[in-house]
């Protein structure tokens, strides 16, 4: 009976056993077609949910005597309570593990629709710099990056020495279309045009940011380049720290202002090709969301349930 059955209904039956480690070695020694189509399964949606496996899976594979049997579609890290150099582990997982199967863009890159990271990085992490290096060896549609803890719990997980690596991987993503970024603070930007230009970006969620200025989410959906974009849904942004207000679309429609009126703002207008305060405010109220999410048990800035922040 089970030959029968289309290899599209087995793949979809598969799929839901699969992620329990009980009953994936039962699957994989049935017979081969199971294995063949849980195999496929498998590779093409990697997911690590430890140090250990990551390095083993890279042990294997890195050599010219393993090859990975079905190209990539999605990578998922999900590793809370690491040390340094975890970047370095995903240079040599990017770099050295699909040669033979992955698809590549036309710089060379691997193809993936999305790279989920669910960890943190270390402020004295001694190869800091190949967070850029790892990063820059894929083209992912979608990119995530959350920290590991709690929603409750307010983190930082890409720690302010990181930011600029990220950031300057993320600018060079050319089919990137989802973005996701959270428990970061911004503190460390030197100017207001912080955030990554991405032509080809349509939904940017920024969630449990501190030190995130007005300003800085003014000029990025005003930049030309991002045509494409359609959503920036801001989750818990603070302006300061957590003890401070959170950012409030009013407070972006107030920096609006400011940028029309101010002659400092000048040349800024002429290059974002903006004439007026109304068509500034259009663009905010279409394009940004502003939420509450995660209250704190005491203090800071307050908010009945989920809200919407005007």
């Amino acid at each position: 009976m089970v030959p029968a059955l289309p290899p599209e209904i087995l793949r979809e039956i598969l799929s839901f056993a699969l992620p329990f480690r009980d009953t994936r070695l039962n699957l994989l020694t049935t017979c081969s077609l199971f294995c063949d189509i849980s195999r496929s399964i498998l590779y093409s949606d990697l997911h690590f949910t430890s140090r250990s496996q990551l390095s083993s899976f890279i042990g294997v594979y890195s050599t010219s005597k393993s090859h990975v049997s079905h190209a990539p579609r999605s990578i998922q890290l999900d590793i809370a309570g690491v040390g340094s150099n975890l970047f370095l582990d995903l240079y040599i997982l990017f770099s050295q593990c699909f040669c033979d199967v992955a698809e590549r863009d036309e710089m060379g890159r691997l193809v993936l629709d999305s790279l989920q990271l669910r960890m943190d990085s270390h402020a004295f992490d001694p190869r800091i710099e190949m967070i850029y290096s790892a990063l820059s060896l894929i083209s992912p549609r979608q990119f995530s990056w959350t920290g590991p803890d709690p929603p409750h719990h307010f983190s930082i997980a890409i720690v302010p020495q990181a930011v600029p690596h990220l950031f300057r991987a993320l600018c060079g993503y050319t089919n990137l279309t989802y973005l996701k970024l959270t428990h970061l603070t911004m503190a460390f930007q030197p100017s207001a045009g912080a955030l990554p230009i991405i032509p080809s970006l349509e939904t940017f969620h920024l969630g449990q940011v501190v030190f995130l200025q007005p300003l800085t989410v003014l000029t990025f959906i005003l930049d030309p380049h991002l045509k494409n974009l359609k959503h920036f849904h801001l989750v818990d942004a603070y302006m300061d720290s957590i003890w401070g207000p959170r950012l409030r679309r009013s407070n972006l429609e107030f920096a609006a202002i400011q940028f029309v009126s101010a002659e400092e703002f000048s040349e800024s207008r002429a290059v974002f090709q903006v004439t007026s305060n109304e068509i500034i405010d259009d663009i905010i109220r279409n394009v940004v969301i502003c939420e509450a999410k995660t209250e704190r048990i005491i203090g800071g800035d307050r908010v009945e349930d989920q809200a919407a922040l005007l």
